[in-house]
This record gives C-alpha cells, sequence and structure tokens, in this order.
C-alpha cells in the first residue's frame, strides 16, 4: 500500500511540474510583442492621435503616422485570472506640459471607458529613431 502511495504522488508531482513548466511556456511566449491588448491599445492609439492633431502637431491620423509621432505596443501575459503588462505608447517629438496634461486627460478617459488594462506611456522630446531624450513616463493603472 505504501509502494503504490508513493508511486501516485511521484506521478502527481511530475504531473504539476510539466504543468508548471507549459505555464511558464506560454507565459514567455505571450510576452514581447504579444497582441493579448490589441483593441486596448489601438483605442489609446486613436485618443494620442486626436491630442496630437488637437495640437496642431500633425494634421491628420495619416500626417501623423507620416511623421512618425506615435508607436505602439499591445503586449501583456494573461493566463486564467492572471495579468500582468498591458499595451505601451511611445509619443515622440513632444516637450510640452499641455499636450503631455492632455494626453493623460484623453488616456484616463479611455481607461475608464475600457476598465484596464494598464498603461504605460513614454514620451520623448526626440525624433523616433534620435538619440531618445525622454521628457515623460506616464503610468495609468
Amino acid at each position: 500500500m505504501k509502494d503504490m502511495l508513493r508511486k501516485i504522488s511521484r506521478y502527481a508531482l511530475k504531473a504539476v511540474g510539466v504543468l508548471l513548466l507549459l505555464w511558464i511556456f506560454l507565459g514567455i511566449a505571450s510576452m514581447g510583442y504579444s497582441h493579448t491588448y490589441y483593441q486596448q491599445a489601438q483605442a489609446y492609439y486613436e485618443g494620442a492621435q486626436n491630442v496630437l492633431i488637437a495640437h496642431g502637431l500633425c494634421q491628420d491620423k495619416n500626417d501623423c503616422s507620416k511623421k512618425e509621432f506615435l508607436f505602439w505596443t499591445a503586449g501583456g501575459i494573461k493566463i486564467g485570472p492572471f495579468d500582468y503588462g498591458g499595451p505601451s505608447i511611445y509619443v515622440y517629438e513632444v516637450s510640452s506640459p499641455e499636450v503631455v496634461g492632455d494626453l493623460v486627460k484623453a488616456f484616463g478617459e479611455i481607461y475608464k471607458k475600457q476598465k484596464g488594462p494598464r498603461l504605460k506611456v513614454q514620451v520623448y522630446e526626440t525624433k523616433h529613431l534620435d538619440s531618445e531624450t525622454k521628457f515623460a513616463t506616464i503610468l495609468i493603472e
């Protein structure tokens, strides 16, 4: 009887180990340029475009894209009840506190409407691909 219990517990531990490794592998695989939060990232991106247009930095959404003012990622890990990460927005050629303030307001409204996920925003004074000079970092959660 004891030998049978030992065998069962050994198989159970092996099964738990395999499941844990599988869970870790899936988590790692979904990191980076994951599209877990694609729709939410799109909403934040459009909100940022609207703010830049309102401040006259670009004429329309196509102009914002041509000027390479905005980039985004939709990465994150969501496995069952575990949720980590979220979209990131990168804004270039902005050094105005007013523009950053309006971005925060727009992102806050979108965050409330979508009920998350957390958002990280990096604002740079320089052009995209230039030596990056960070103006602000914003985390909305």
